[in-house]
């Protein structure tokens, strides 16, 4: 593509012609010099050469500083896919059966992939009584991996509930416009739907209908300690939903997993990490190589050829 950077020097063009044409019509006799009359009939044909040639150095030179450039758009193409990550971050996250507790070993471990998928867009929202987008889809991951780190569950105001049905319907007005063949919501939780305006069941059918997969996180170990008699037993997690989670899952086309422990959190990433591929086009930069040398350049040689034939060759006479 071919663009000029000031193309306001063009209007110098009709004017330059102007004056030209003007000038010869009040031009004044040229014949050749006394040690050329025997060269006179071959070099009156050539009358006119340099002054047209002094001309076309002049539009050449106004072309020049008219600043002409070869502009490319550099776009450069990347396997990948368009994550949303839905967050949990009600009060429970902050059980320590994760050490130290869940939200930060959700960060620590969310941060890790990240790292890792540095050809995808990727987006985080965050949700508990309520849901919010924290970061909307970027190619600018490190971006995203120093915001996890930040998040406290205080980033949401009704943190004492729990709304899985605002999560996924966020994610999914993130990635509704996407062109990405591959979009994918990953939800993690560790409790159970009991706020929101939109059903999870609902979301899910949304999802579903938008071709969106959703691969479900459960958060939290099966058993966890509790205070008894003085002190401490073992009781049964049964705060999260993995019948819901489970569904939400098989439903959209997506996989449940269970985080118990650090050793499966790890695997769930790392067979997200073997998701298809598809292919995005980022922009990258636009190259522009100025072309203006040229022209200056070509101007002089006209110039000088012209000056040459004007008043070498020939004398002017009253």
């Amino acid at each position: 593509m071919f663009k000029f950077q000031d193309p306001y020097f063009f209007l110098l063009i009709p004017i330059i012609l102007f004056l030209f044409f003007k000038k010869e019509r009040k031009k004044s006799i040229t014949v050749p010099s006394i040690s050329k009359i025997k060269n006179y009939s071959l070099k009156s044909k050539k009358y006119f050469i340099g002054k047209y040639l002094i001309l076309i150095s002049a539009i050449l030179m106004t072309i020049g500083l008219a600043r002409p450039q070869r502009v490319t758009d550099h776009k450069i193409k990347k396997d990948g896919i368009d994550i949303v990550i839905a967050l949990d971050l009600s009060r429970s996250m902050l059980q320590e059966d994760f050490s130290p507790n869940r939200l930060e070993k959700s960060k620590e471990l969310l941060s890790k992939f990240i790292g890792k998928r540095t050809n995808d867009r990727i987006g985080l929202i965050i949700f508990g009584g309520d849901a919010y987008t924290k970061i909307p889809l970027t190619f600018d991951n490190s971006m995203v991996r120093e915001t996890v780190e930040k998040i406290k569950v205080s980033d949401i105001t009704s943190n004492n509930q729990t709304a899985i049905g605002m999560g996924i319907g966020v994610s999914l007005n993130r990635l509704k416009d996407s062109t990405s063949k591959s979009k994918v919501v990953i939800l993690m939780t560790d409790g159970e739907n009991n706020s929101g305006e939109l059903s999870p069941i609902e979301a899910t059918k949304l999802a579903k209908k938008l071709g969106i997969k959703i691969y479900t996180i459960g958060i939290g170990a099966y058993e966890r300690e509790v205070p008894w008699f003085g002190g401490m037993t073992k009781v049964r997690n049964r705060e999260l939903d993995e019948n819901l989670l489970k569904t939400i899952a098989k439903e959209t086309g997506g996989e449940y997993f269970r985080a118990s422990d650090e050793k499966s959190f790890n695997e769930i990433f790392e067979k997200i990490n073997s998701l298809e591929k598809t292919e995005l086009e980022k922009d990258e930069f636009f190259q522009k190589e100025e072309l203006y040398m040229g022209f200056v350049k070509a101007s002089l040689l006209f110039l000088i050829i012209g000056i040459f034939f004007e008043f070498l060759l020939f004398i002017r006479l009253p």
